[in-house]
């Protein structure tokens, strides 16, 4: 008899923790396992990636507001809190005012599950330990939960209830464990799951023509959200346009700052150097026909952006976050630039005028071998066993 699986996320839309949760889907072996998904937001552009044999249930149809006057205050009240402008100096990770405000209103899950995974932290996480019934209740972080503010006197008490935490990376492992040592032995780590063979295959796919002799072209991926700090890489635009050189840097993605970086490109006058493009089901041909990928995240969990351009041989210019140096070994496979704009348009140019070092990093990475597609599978499989 098969096995019941239950992944929670909040949405597929195209980020590292949704890739990586499609990449893990489809090495599951469907012939041992049923999986349900539950999404808070369908509509995702990475839900046609997900297996036939997965089951997706919109639990947003499933969210029933009572039409009472308390009801609706409370949504009110909800959404003001979430007011970005409201929050900036607040304690509370928006995650956390929402389920606070409306967790009453999701319903539990019927099904006991043999094994419940939240993939994502906030609310897939809340929502494992108050509405789901399952013999292992697993809890995925792939962020620094830390640096995104969550309030962890509201947080630990769900880690506690959870039987496993995984983090994506070393470094985000030893971040959980010390600073919540309570939940300290329930961690353990499994990296993203990347399957190169695909992303090789969707890199080969036509696209819209980014170097259109522009000189040098850069391409940036992420959510135009404060931890990938597009701020940081519009200044880095800035001093590279000041030093003469004749480029153009694609941002791939889309996001709630977008109105904030596209006024800071204008007032920069860098309509011409600096291109947003949007969010693209398949980012990979940027990649691939980039002559640099840059990356100026302020944290991350593990960075899977990073991963996947290593993969398609992109000589990469990163800021120093803590996780970087999972992926990065500085003058190697990349090169490893402080969080300011000088010293990230210092790199890019190094890059770009220093030939030999650029193709030493490109040999570097041919002879690196990503085996995520098999070994962390295996872990998983161990890990929901166990």
């Amino acid at each position: 008899m098969k096995k019941q699986l239950l992944f929670i996320i909040d949405s597929l839309d195209c980020g590292g923790a949704e890739k990586s949760l499609v990449s893990l889907l489809s090495l599951i072996n469907y012939d041992k396992y049923e999986v349900d998904l539950i999404l808070f937001g369908a509509g995702g552009v990475l839900e046609k990636q997900v297996p036939e044999e997965v089951t997706i249930i919109d639990y947003k149809h499933k969210i029933l507001f009572p039409k009472t006057l308390i009801s609706q205050l409370k949504k009110l009240y909800c959404h003001i809190l979430l007011s970005p402008q409201l929050r900036l100096n607040k304690k509370r990770h928006g995650s956390e005012i929402h389920w606070r405000t409306i967790k009453h209103v999701y319903p539990n899950c019927a099904t006991y599950y043999d094994a419940a995974i939240a993939y994502q932290q906030g609310v897939p996480s809340f929502f494992l330990v108050d509405k789901v019934k399952a013999r292992k209740k697993i809890a995925w972080i792939n962020a620094n939960i830390f640096a995104d503010k969550y309030d962890m006197t509201y947080c630990e008490p769900y880690y506690q209830k959870i039987d496993d935490i995984i983090a994506v990376s070393d470094k985000l492992s030893d971040i959980i464990s010390t600073n919540l040592p309570s939940v300290k032995e329930k961690v353990s780590i499994i990296y993203d799951c990347i399957n190169p063979d695909q992303i090789k295959c969707l890199a080969d796919e036509p696209t819209d023509d980014i170097k259109n002799n522009a000189g040098v072209s850069i391409v940036t991926v992420g959510r135009l959200s404060g931890p990938k700090n597009h701020f940081l890489a519009v200044d880095a635009a800035k001093a590279l346009k000041e030093k003469g050189l004749v480029f153009r840097w694609y941002f791939v993605g889309e996001g709630e700052l977008h109105d904030a970086i596209e006024e800071k490109i204008n007032n920069y006058h860098l309509n011409n150097e600096v291109i947003m493009l949007g969010l693209k089901e398949n980012p990979y041909p940027y990649i691939k026909n980039a002559d640099i990928y840059v990356q100026t995240s302020s944290y991350e969990g593990f960075c899977i952006t990073l991963a996947e351009a290593r993969i398609l041989l992109k000589p990469i210019v990163s800021t120093n976050f803590d996780v970087v140096y999972d992926q990065i070994v500085d003058y190697q496979n990349g090169l490893i630039a402080d969080m300011n704009p000088e010293s990230v348009a210092s790199k890019v140019l190094e890059l770009i005028n220093n030939q030999s070092l650029r193709q030493q990093i490109i040999e570097n990475l041919k002879k690196e071998k990503n085996t995520t597609s098999k070994t962390e599978i295996e872990k998983f499989y161990q890990l929901i066993e166990s």
